[in-house]
Protein backbone atom coordinates (compact mmCIF):
# COMPACT_ATOMS: atom_id res chain seq x y z
CA UNK A 1 0.00 0.00 0.00
CA UNK A 2 1.38 3.38 -0.98
CA UNK A 3 0.91 6.24 1.45
CA UNK A 4 1.69 9.85 0.75
CA UNK A 5 4.50 11.58 2.60
CA UNK A 6 3.37 13.91 5.37
CA UNK A 7 5.46 17.00 4.85
CA UNK A 8 4.01 18.97 7.75
CA UNK A 9 7.10 18.29 9.88
CA UNK A 10 9.66 17.80 7.10
CA UNK A 11 11.43 19.96 4.54
CA UNK A 12 9.08 21.49 1.95
CA UNK A 13 8.32 19.16 -0.95
CA UNK A 14 6.67 20.25 -4.16
CA UNK A 15 7.13 17.60 -6.80
CA UNK A 16 4.94 15.92 -9.41
CA UNK A 17 2.68 13.16 -8.10
CA UNK A 18 2.18 10.46 -10.70
CA UNK A 19 -1.00 8.36 -10.79
CA UNK A 20 -1.30 6.01 -13.75
CA UNK A 21 1.39 8.00 -15.53
CA UNK A 22 -0.35 11.36 -15.00
CA UNK A 23 1.06 14.26 -13.00
CA UNK A 24 -1.97 15.42 -11.03
CA UNK A 25 -1.73 18.99 -9.64
CA UNK A 26 -4.36 18.13 -7.00
CA UNK A 27 -1.95 15.71 -5.29
CA UNK A 28 1.01 17.98 -4.60
CA UNK A 29 1.81 21.54 -3.58
CA UNK A 30 -0.92 22.96 -1.30
CA UNK A 31 -3.14 19.94 -2.07
CA UNK A 32 -0.65 17.31 -0.84
CA UNK A 33 -2.46 14.90 1.52
CA UNK A 34 -1.35 14.36 5.12
CA UNK A 35 -1.06 10.90 6.65
CA UNK A 36 -1.82 11.41 10.34
CA UNK A 37 -4.57 12.48 12.70
CA UNK A 38 -3.72 15.24 15.20
CA UNK A 39 -5.14 16.63 18.44
CA UNK A 40 -3.54 19.56 20.26
CA UNK A 41 -4.64 22.05 22.93
CA UNK A 42 -3.50 25.53 24.00
CA UNK A 43 -2.09 26.38 20.62
CA UNK A 44 0.70 28.90 20.15
CA UNK A 45 -0.46 32.33 18.99
CA UNK A 46 1.92 33.78 16.40
CA UNK A 47 0.34 37.24 16.34
CA UNK A 48 -2.39 39.04 18.27
CA UNK A 49 -4.55 37.17 20.76
CA UNK A 50 -7.57 34.89 20.71
CA UNK A 51 -10.64 37.10 21.32
CA UNK A 52 -12.45 36.14 24.52
CA UNK A 53 -15.81 36.75 22.80
CA UNK A 54 -15.07 34.08 20.18
CA UNK A 55 -16.89 30.98 21.41
CA UNK A 56 -17.37 27.90 19.26
CA UNK A 57 -15.62 25.99 16.50
CA UNK A 58 -14.49 26.58 12.95
CA UNK A 59 -14.62 23.30 11.05
CA UNK A 60 -13.51 22.52 7.54
CA UNK A 61 -14.05 19.36 5.50
CA UNK A 62 -11.89 18.34 2.56
CA UNK A 63 -10.31 15.55 0.51
CA UNK A 64 -7.31 13.65 1.87
CA UNK A 65 -6.68 10.34 0.02
CA UNK A 66 -5.08 7.62 2.11
CA UNK A 67 -3.87 5.28 -0.67
CA UNK A 68 -2.98 5.77 -4.31
CA UNK A 69 -6.15 6.63 -6.25
CA UNK A 70 -7.62 4.43 -8.96
CA UNK A 71 -7.45 6.00 -12.41
CA UNK A 72 -7.26 9.76 -13.00
CA UNK A 73 -7.76 11.21 -9.52
CA UNK A 74 -10.38 13.97 -9.26
CA UNK A 75 -9.98 16.37 -6.34
CA UNK A 76 -13.47 15.34 -5.13
CA UNK A 77 -12.28 11.71 -4.70
CA UNK A 78 -10.08 12.18 -1.63
CA UNK A 79 -11.14 10.58 1.65
CA UNK A 80 -12.88 13.10 3.87
CA UNK A 81 -10.83 14.68 6.65
CA UNK A 82 -12.34 17.17 9.10
CA UNK A 83 -10.20 19.95 10.58
CA UNK A 84 -11.63 21.49 13.75
CA UNK A 85 -10.40 24.71 15.45
CA UNK A 86 -12.08 25.22 18.83
CA UNK A 87 -12.19 28.60 20.61
CA UNK A 88 -13.16 29.06 24.24
CA UNK A 89 -12.09 31.44 27.03
CA UNK A 90 -9.43 33.09 24.86
CA UNK A 91 -7.73 29.79 24.03
CA UNK A 92 -7.61 27.60 20.93
CA UNK A 93 -7.29 23.87 20.26
CA UNK A 94 -7.19 21.79 17.09
CA UNK A 95 -8.20 18.32 15.91
CA UNK A 96 -8.09 16.64 12.51
CA UNK A 97 -9.54 13.21 11.76
CA UNK A 98 -10.70 11.15 8.81
CA UNK A 99 -14.40 10.49 8.35
CA UNK A 100 -14.65 6.71 8.61
CA UNK A 101 -16.60 5.78 5.47
CA UNK A 102 -17.11 2.33 3.97
CA UNK A 103 -14.71 3.25 1.18
CA UNK A 104 -11.98 4.28 3.63
CA UNK A 105 -12.29 1.06 5.64
CA UNK A 106 -12.22 -0.99 2.45
CA UNK A 107 -9.13 0.77 1.12
CA UNK A 108 -7.20 0.34 4.36
CA UNK A 109 -8.12 -3.35 4.52
CA UNK A 110 -7.35 -4.11 0.86
CA UNK A 111 -4.51 -1.64 0.37
CA UNK A 112 -6.04 -0.35 -2.84
CA UNK A 113 -9.00 1.65 -4.17
CA UNK A 114 -11.81 -0.52 -5.53
CA UNK A 115 -14.48 1.98 -6.63
CA UNK A 116 -13.99 4.53 -9.38
CA UNK A 117 -13.94 8.20 -8.54
CA UNK A 118 -15.94 11.06 -10.04
CA UNK A 119 -14.33 10.67 -13.46
CA UNK A 120 -15.26 6.98 -13.75
CA UNK A 121 -15.54 4.64 -15.49
CA UNK A 122 -18.36 3.18 -13.38
CA UNK A 123 -19.57 -0.38 -13.18
CA UNK A 124 -23.25 0.52 -13.35
CA UNK A 125 -24.18 -3.16 -13.59
CA UNK A 126 -24.03 -3.05 -9.79
CA UNK A 127 -27.38 -1.21 -9.84
CA UNK A 128 -29.00 -2.61 -13.01
CA UNK A 129 -32.69 -3.28 -12.62
CA UNK A 130 -33.05 -1.53 -9.27
CA UNK A 131 -35.71 1.17 -9.42
CA UNK A 132 -34.93 3.08 -6.23
CA UNK A 133 -31.17 2.96 -6.63
CA UNK A 134 -29.05 5.18 -4.41
CA UNK A 135 -27.02 7.38 -6.70
CA UNK A 136 -23.28 6.98 -6.61
CA UNK A 137 -22.42 5.11 -3.41
CA UNK A 138 -23.05 1.73 -5.02
CA UNK A 139 -20.58 2.20 -7.86
CA UNK A 140 -18.68 5.47 -7.25
CA UNK A 141 -16.43 6.20 -4.29
CA UNK A 142 -18.42 8.03 -1.60
CA UNK A 143 -15.99 10.03 0.54
CA UNK A 144 -18.22 12.24 2.75
CA UNK A 145 -15.61 14.93 2.11
CA UNK A 146 -17.71 17.97 1.19
CA UNK A 147 -19.84 19.63 3.89
CA UNK A 148 -20.60 19.68 7.61
CA UNK A 149 -23.80 20.45 9.52
CA UNK A 150 -24.52 20.31 13.23
CA UNK A 151 -27.90 18.83 14.07
CA UNK A 152 -29.33 17.09 17.13
CA UNK A 153 -25.90 16.99 18.75
CA UNK A 154 -24.29 15.27 15.77
CA UNK A 155 -21.84 16.59 13.21
CA UNK A 156 -23.17 15.45 9.83
CA UNK A 157 -20.64 14.89 7.03
CA UNK A 158 -22.01 14.73 3.49
CA UNK A 159 -20.72 14.16 -0.02
CA UNK A 160 -20.75 16.24 -3.20
CA UNK A 161 -22.87 13.95 -5.39
CA UNK A 162 -25.63 12.80 -3.01
CA UNK A 163 -24.14 10.09 -0.82
CA UNK A 164 -24.47 8.41 2.53
CA UNK A 165 -24.69 10.64 5.59
CA UNK A 166 -22.11 10.13 8.34
CA UNK A 167 -22.45 11.19 11.98
CA UNK A 168 -19.42 12.45 13.92
CA UNK A 169 -18.89 13.56 17.50
CA UNK A 170 -18.58 17.36 17.19
CA UNK A 171 -15.95 17.59 19.93
CA UNK A 172 -13.71 14.62 19.14
CA UNK A 173 -14.51 14.28 15.39
CA UNK A 174 -14.77 10.49 15.89
CA UNK A 175 -17.16 8.87 13.39
CA UNK A 176 -20.06 7.12 15.10
CA UNK A 177 -21.41 5.61 11.86
CA UNK A 178 -23.71 6.18 8.93
CA UNK A 179 -26.70 8.36 9.79
CA UNK A 180 -30.15 7.07 8.80
CA UNK A 181 -32.24 9.30 11.09
CA UNK A 182 -33.64 6.36 13.06
CA UNK A 183 -34.15 4.33 9.88
CA UNK A 184 -36.19 6.99 8.11
CA UNK A 185 -33.61 7.74 5.38
CA UNK A 186 -33.89 5.30 2.47
CA UNK A 187 -32.02 7.24 -0.22
CA UNK A 188 -28.69 9.00 -0.50
CA UNK A 189 -28.62 12.65 0.60
CA UNK A 190 -27.30 15.84 -1.00
CA UNK A 191 -24.26 17.66 0.39
CA UNK A 192 -25.74 21.08 1.16
CA UNK A 193 -28.63 20.54 3.54
CA UNK A 194 -29.61 23.43 5.80
CA UNK A 195 -30.34 23.60 9.53
CA UNK A 196 -33.03 26.10 10.57
CA UNK A 197 -31.86 27.23 14.02
CA UNK A 198 -35.33 28.57 14.82
CA UNK A 199 -36.96 25.12 14.58
CA UNK A 200 -33.84 22.92 14.83
CA UNK A 201 -34.97 21.13 11.67
CA UNK A 202 -32.59 19.79 9.04
CA UNK A 203 -33.84 20.18 5.45
CA UNK A 204 -32.32 18.24 2.55
CA UNK A 205 -33.02 15.89 -0.37
CA UNK A 206 -31.57 12.91 -2.21
CA UNK A 207 -31.23 12.31 -5.95
CA UNK A 208 -29.79 9.67 -8.28
CA UNK A 209 -28.13 9.13 -11.65
CA UNK A 210 -31.07 7.30 -13.21
CA UNK A 211 -34.05 8.64 -11.25
CA UNK A 212 -35.95 11.65 -12.68
CA UNK A 213 -36.95 12.82 -9.22
CA UNK A 214 -35.73 14.13 -5.87
CA UNK A 215 -36.69 12.70 -2.49
CA UNK A 216 -37.22 15.64 -0.15
CA UNK A 217 -36.82 15.36 3.64
CA UNK A 218 -37.44 17.46 6.73
CA UNK A 219 -35.67 15.97 9.75
CA UNK A 220 -37.13 17.08 13.07
CA UNK A 221 -35.24 18.40 16.08
CA UNK A 222 -35.34 14.88 17.55
CA UNK A 223 -33.40 13.47 14.61
CA UNK A 224 -36.36 11.63 13.07
CA UNK A 225 -37.90 12.11 9.62
CA UNK A 226 -40.72 14.60 10.06
CA UNK A 227 -41.74 14.96 6.40
CA UNK A 228 -40.83 13.21 3.17
CA UNK A 229 -42.09 13.59 -0.39
CA UNK A 230 -41.10 12.92 -4.00
CA UNK A 231 -40.52 15.76 -6.49
CA UNK A 232 -40.55 14.75 -10.17
CA UNK A 233 -38.10 16.35 -12.61
CA UNK A 234 -37.76 16.24 -16.42
CA UNK A 235 -34.85 13.82 -15.99
CA UNK A 236 -31.92 13.00 -13.69
CA UNK A 237 -30.32 16.23 -12.51
CA UNK A 238 -27.19 17.39 -10.64
CA UNK A 239 -28.33 20.04 -8.14
CA UNK A 240 -25.89 20.97 -5.40
CA UNK A 241 -27.33 23.39 -2.85
CA UNK A 242 -30.50 23.77 -0.79
CA UNK A 243 -32.13 27.10 0.11
CA UNK A 244 -34.68 27.68 2.86
CA UNK A 245 -36.96 30.36 4.30
CA UNK A 246 -39.18 30.00 7.39
CA UNK A 247 -42.06 28.64 5.30
CA UNK A 248 -40.48 27.33 2.09
CA UNK A 249 -37.66 25.29 0.61
CA UNK A 250 -36.28 26.36 -2.78
CA UNK A 251 -35.15 23.45 -4.98
CA UNK A 252 -32.76 23.96 -7.89
CA UNK A 253 -32.99 22.54 -11.43
CA UNK A 254 -30.22 23.68 -13.77
CA UNK A 255 -29.51 22.77 -17.42
CA UNK A 256 -26.15 21.20 -16.57
CA UNK A 257 -26.60 17.45 -16.34
CA UNK A 258 -25.53 14.08 -17.71
CA UNK A 259 -27.10 11.70 -20.24
CA UNK A 260 -28.27 8.62 -18.27
CA UNK A 261 -28.38 6.46 -21.42
CA UNK A 262 -24.76 7.31 -22.17
CA UNK A 263 -23.79 6.63 -18.56
CA UNK A 264 -25.45 3.22 -18.72
CA UNK A 265 -23.75 2.40 -22.01
CA UNK A 266 -20.22 3.71 -21.43
CA UNK A 267 -19.83 3.88 -17.64
CA UNK A 268 -18.92 7.58 -17.87
CA UNK A 269 -21.01 10.50 -16.64
CA UNK A 270 -20.72 13.05 -19.44
CA UNK A 271 -22.01 16.42 -18.19
CA UNK A 272 -23.17 19.01 -20.71
CA UNK A 273 -24.59 22.52 -20.48
CA UNK A 274 -27.90 22.86 -22.34
CA UNK A 275 -28.25 26.54 -23.20
CA UNK A 276 -31.70 25.89 -24.70
CA UNK A 277 -33.15 24.90 -21.30
CA UNK A 278 -33.90 27.50 -18.59
CA UNK A 279 -32.71 27.41 -15.00
CA UNK A 280 -35.60 26.65 -12.66
CA UNK A 281 -36.28 27.21 -8.97
CA UNK A 282 -39.07 25.27 -7.30
CA UNK A 283 -40.63 26.93 -4.25
CA UNK A 284 -42.04 24.21 -2.02
CA UNK A 285 -43.87 24.71 1.29
CA UNK A 286 -41.59 23.22 3.94
CA UNK A 287 -44.05 20.37 4.57
CA UNK A 288 -45.50 20.48 1.07
CA UNK A 289 -45.93 17.88 -1.66
CA UNK A 290 -45.24 17.79 -5.38
CA UNK A 291 -48.65 19.25 -6.16
CA UNK A 292 -47.82 22.41 -4.19
CA UNK A 293 -44.46 23.30 -5.71
CA UNK A 294 -44.23 26.50 -7.80
CA UNK A 295 -41.59 26.55 -10.54
CA UNK A 296 -39.99 29.78 -11.77
CA UNK A 297 -37.79 29.98 -14.90
CA UNK A 298 -34.64 32.07 -15.31
CA UNK A 299 -31.56 32.47 -17.50
CA UNK A 300 -29.75 29.19 -18.26
CA UNK A 301 -26.68 28.65 -16.09
CA UNK A 302 -25.62 26.93 -12.91
CA UNK A 303 -25.24 27.70 -9.20
CA UNK A 304 -23.04 25.69 -6.88
CA UNK A 305 -23.75 27.73 -3.76
CA UNK A 306 -26.43 30.17 -2.68
CA UNK A 307 -25.80 32.85 -0.08
CA UNK A 308 -29.26 32.95 1.46
CA UNK A 309 -32.99 33.35 0.79
CA UNK A 310 -35.76 35.14 2.65
CA UNK A 311 -39.41 36.19 2.42
CA UNK A 312 -40.71 39.72 1.86
CA UNK A 313 -44.50 39.62 1.69
CA UNK A 314 -45.42 37.50 -1.35
CA UNK A 315 -41.82 37.57 -2.61
CA UNK A 316 -39.04 35.04 -2.21
CA UNK A 317 -35.66 36.75 -2.64
CA UNK A 318 -32.48 34.75 -3.07
CA UNK A 319 -28.81 35.66 -3.55
CA UNK A 320 -26.20 33.27 -4.89
CA UNK A 321 -23.13 32.80 -7.06
CA UNK A 322 -24.25 32.30 -10.66
CA UNK A 323 -22.27 30.79 -13.55
CA UNK A 324 -23.78 32.10 -16.80
CA UNK A 325 -21.72 29.69 -18.89
CA UNK A 326 -20.73 26.48 -17.05
CA UNK A 327 -19.65 24.80 -20.30
CA UNK A 328 -16.78 22.42 -19.63
CA UNK A 329 -14.12 23.48 -22.14
CA UNK A 330 -11.37 20.89 -22.24
CA UNK A 331 -7.78 21.68 -23.15
CA UNK A 332 -6.47 18.62 -25.06
CA UNK A 333 -2.92 19.41 -23.97
CA UNK A 334 -3.89 18.51 -20.39
CA UNK A 335 -4.57 14.92 -21.40
CA UNK A 336 -6.80 12.64 -19.29
CA UNK A 337 -7.21 15.31 -16.60
CA UNK A 338 -8.56 17.98 -18.96
CA UNK A 339 -12.21 17.41 -17.97
CA UNK A 340 -11.51 17.73 -14.27
CA UNK A 341 -9.33 20.81 -14.62
CA UNK A 342 -11.85 22.49 -16.92
CA UNK A 343 -14.74 21.79 -14.54
CA UNK A 344 -12.84 23.33 -11.61
CA UNK A 345 -12.07 26.58 -13.43
CA UNK A 346 -14.90 28.59 -12.02
CA UNK A 347 -16.31 31.78 -13.57
CA UNK A 348 -19.28 33.37 -11.86
CA UNK A 349 -20.62 36.33 -9.92
CA UNK A 350 -23.11 37.39 -7.27
CA UNK A 351 -26.71 37.45 -8.53
CA UNK A 352 -30.20 38.01 -7.06
CA UNK A 353 -33.43 36.22 -7.99
CA UNK A 354 -36.94 37.37 -7.03
CA UNK A 355 -40.10 35.21 -7.19
CA UNK A 356 -43.65 36.32 -6.37
CA UNK A 357 -45.81 33.48 -5.08
CA UNK A 358 -49.04 35.40 -5.60
CA UNK A 359 -48.64 36.87 -9.09
CA UNK A 360 -46.02 34.52 -10.57
CA UNK A 361 -43.76 37.47 -11.41
CA UNK A 362 -40.02 36.92 -11.38
CA UNK A 363 -36.82 38.86 -12.03
CA UNK A 364 -33.06 38.43 -11.76
CA UNK A 365 -30.13 40.84 -11.68
CA UNK A 366 -26.36 40.66 -11.53
CA UNK A 367 -25.13 42.32 -8.34
CA UNK A 368 -21.39 42.37 -9.04
CA UNK A 369 -18.79 41.32 -11.60
CA UNK A 370 -16.13 39.83 -9.30
CA UNK A 371 -15.34 36.14 -9.77
CA UNK A 372 -16.50 34.87 -6.36
CA UNK A 373 -17.76 31.66 -4.77
CA UNK A 374 -17.61 29.65 -1.52
CA UNK A 375 -20.03 32.07 0.13
CA UNK A 376 -21.31 32.11 3.71
CA UNK A 377 -23.51 34.48 5.74
CA UNK A 378 -23.86 34.08 9.48
CA UNK A 379 -25.18 30.50 9.39
CA UNK A 380 -27.66 31.35 12.17
CA UNK A 381 -29.43 33.57 9.61
CA UNK A 382 -30.15 30.92 6.98
CA UNK A 383 -33.72 31.54 5.83
CA UNK A 384 -34.09 35.13 7.07
CA UNK A 385 -32.82 38.36 5.55
CA UNK A 386 -29.10 38.79 6.11
CA UNK A 387 -27.12 41.91 5.32
CA UNK A 388 -23.58 40.53 4.98
CA UNK A 389 -21.89 37.57 3.32
CA UNK A 390 -18.29 36.46 3.01
CA UNK A 391 -16.91 35.03 -0.26
CA UNK A 392 -13.68 33.79 -1.77
CA UNK A 393 -12.19 35.73 -4.68
CA UNK A 394 -11.18 33.17 -7.32
CA UNK A 395 -8.46 33.80 -9.94
CA UNK A 396 -9.26 32.92 -13.55
CA UNK A 397 -5.72 32.28 -14.75
CA UNK A 398 -4.61 29.26 -12.69
CA UNK A 399 -4.55 25.58 -13.61
CA UNK A 400 -6.07 24.63 -10.26
CA UNK A 401 -8.83 26.07 -8.10
CA UNK A 402 -7.49 28.49 -5.50
CA UNK A 403 -8.59 31.49 -3.43
CA UNK A 404 -6.82 34.83 -3.72
CA UNK A 405 -8.88 37.05 -1.44
CA UNK A 406 -11.68 37.43 1.09
CA UNK A 407 -14.66 39.50 -0.09
CA UNK A 408 -17.26 40.95 2.28
CA UNK A 409 -20.54 42.01 0.67
CA UNK A 410 -23.00 44.45 2.18
CA UNK A 411 -26.24 43.38 0.47
CA UNK A 412 -28.14 46.37 1.85
CA UNK A 413 -25.78 49.07 0.61
CA UNK A 414 -24.60 47.18 -2.47
CA UNK A 415 -20.93 47.55 -1.52
CA UNK A 416 -17.97 45.22 -1.09
CA UNK A 417 -14.61 45.09 0.70
CA UNK A 418 -11.65 42.91 -0.33
CA UNK A 419 -8.65 41.58 1.54
CA UNK A 420 -6.08 40.09 -0.85
CA UNK A 421 -4.26 37.15 0.68
CA UNK A 422 -0.46 37.41 0.87
CA UNK A 423 1.32 35.72 -2.02
CA UNK A 424 1.94 32.03 -1.41
CA UNK A 425 -0.84 31.57 1.18
CA UNK A 426 -3.73 29.18 0.49
CA UNK A 427 -6.68 29.85 2.85
CA UNK A 428 -9.91 27.89 3.16
CA UNK A 429 -13.54 28.95 2.96
CA UNK A 430 -14.15 31.60 5.62
CA UNK A 431 -16.89 31.35 8.24
CA UNK A 432 -18.42 34.11 10.37
CA UNK A 433 -18.87 33.97 14.14
CA UNK A 434 -21.05 36.45 16.01
CA UNK A 435 -19.46 38.00 19.10
CA UNK A 436 -20.83 36.62 22.36
CA UNK A 437 -21.40 40.25 23.35
CA UNK A 438 -23.97 40.75 20.58
CA UNK A 439 -24.14 43.94 18.55
CA UNK A 440 -24.54 44.61 14.82
CA UNK A 441 -24.97 41.75 12.38
CA UNK A 442 -21.26 41.91 11.50
CA UNK A 443 -20.11 42.36 15.10
CA UNK A 444 -17.86 39.33 15.27
CA UNK A 445 -15.09 37.49 13.47
CA UNK A 446 -14.22 35.76 10.23
CA UNK A 447 -12.15 32.60 10.69
CA UNK A 448 -10.18 30.48 8.23
CA UNK A 449 -7.31 28.00 8.02
CA UNK A 450 -4.41 28.90 5.74
CA UNK A 451 -1.21 27.20 4.55
CA UNK A 452 1.97 28.88 3.33
CA UNK A 453 3.37 27.03 0.33
CA UNK A 454 6.86 28.42 1.01
CA UNK A 455 7.38 26.44 4.23
CA UNK A 456 4.17 24.35 4.44
CA UNK A 457 3.25 25.80 7.83
CA UNK A 458 -0.43 26.35 8.56
CA UNK A 459 -2.19 28.94 10.67
CA UNK A 460 -5.70 29.81 11.80
CA UNK A 461 -6.50 33.40 10.89
CA UNK A 462 -9.06 35.52 12.73
CA UNK A 463 -10.36 38.72 11.10
CA UNK A 464 -12.40 41.50 12.65
CA UNK A 465 -15.53 41.13 10.49
CA UNK A 466 -16.13 44.88 10.60
CA UNK A 467 -12.71 45.54 9.09
CA UNK A 468 -11.51 42.60 6.99
CA UNK A 469 -9.26 44.81 4.86
CA UNK A 470 -6.94 45.22 7.87
CA UNK A 471 -6.04 41.54 7.57
CA UNK A 472 -5.95 38.94 10.33
CA UNK A 473 -5.94 40.36 13.86
CA UNK A 474 -4.88 36.95 15.20
CA UNK A 475 -2.69 34.22 13.70
CA UNK A 476 -2.51 30.86 15.46
CA UNK A 477 0.03 28.14 14.71
CA UNK A 478 -1.61 24.89 13.58
CA UNK A 479 0.29 21.72 14.55
CA UNK A 480 0.54 20.11 11.13
CA UNK A 481 -0.20 21.18 7.59
CA UNK A 482 -3.77 21.79 6.40
CA UNK A 483 -4.20 20.74 2.74
CA UNK A 484 -6.47 22.81 0.50
CA UNK A 485 -10.07 21.70 0.89
CA UNK A 486 -13.75 22.39 0.46
CA UNK A 487 -16.40 23.71 2.81
CA UNK A 488 -16.17 25.29 6.22
CA UNK A 489 -18.76 26.08 8.87
CA UNK A 490 -18.98 27.87 12.19
CA UNK A 491 -20.75 26.13 15.07
CA UNK A 492 -21.56 28.20 18.14
CA UNK A 493 -20.41 27.20 21.59
CA UNK A 494 -23.99 27.09 22.90
CA UNK A 495 -24.53 24.02 20.66
CA UNK A 496 -21.14 22.40 21.27
CA UNK A 497 -20.98 22.84 25.05
CA UNK A 498 -24.63 23.07 26.22
CA UNK A 499 -25.00 24.46 29.73
CA UNK A 500 -28.71 24.31 30.52
CA UNK A 501 -30.90 21.28 31.11
CA UNK A 502 -32.99 22.16 28.05
CA UNK A 503 -29.93 22.36 25.82
CA UNK A 504 -28.49 19.14 27.22
CA UNK A 505 -31.73 17.23 26.66
CA UNK A 506 -32.01 18.54 23.08
CA UNK A 507 -28.44 17.53 22.23
CA UNK A 508 -28.85 14.10 23.83
CA UNK A 509 -32.17 13.33 22.08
Amino acid sequence: MRKYTDISTQDPIDRPTWVDGIDNPYLHGPYTPVVSEVTAIDLKVNAGKVPDDLYGAYMRQGPNPIVEPKGPYHWFDGDGMVHGMYFRDGRASYTRKWTQTRALHDEIERGRVELSGIMGPYDVSRVAGRENVAMNPDYCKDTANTTLNLHNGKLLAAWYNSGRMHALDPLTLETSGEETFHGGLDTSMNAHGKVDVRTNEYINYGYADFQPWLTYYVIGADGRVKHKTRIDLPGPRLPHDTTITPNYTILHDFPLFHDPALLSKTGHRVVQFRRDIPSRFGVLPRYGTQEQIRWFEFEPGYVLHMVNAWEEGDWIIMDGCFQPDPTIRRDPSEGPLSSMLAYLRYKGHLRRWRMNLKTGESSEEQLDDLNVEFCLPDMDLYGVKSRYSYHQLIPTDLQTLAFEGLVKYDHEKGTREIYHYPRGWFPSETAFSKSTRGGDEDQGYCVTLATNIADYQSEAWIFDAKNITAGPITRIAVPGRVPAGFHAAWFYGRDLWPTTATQRSRVAA
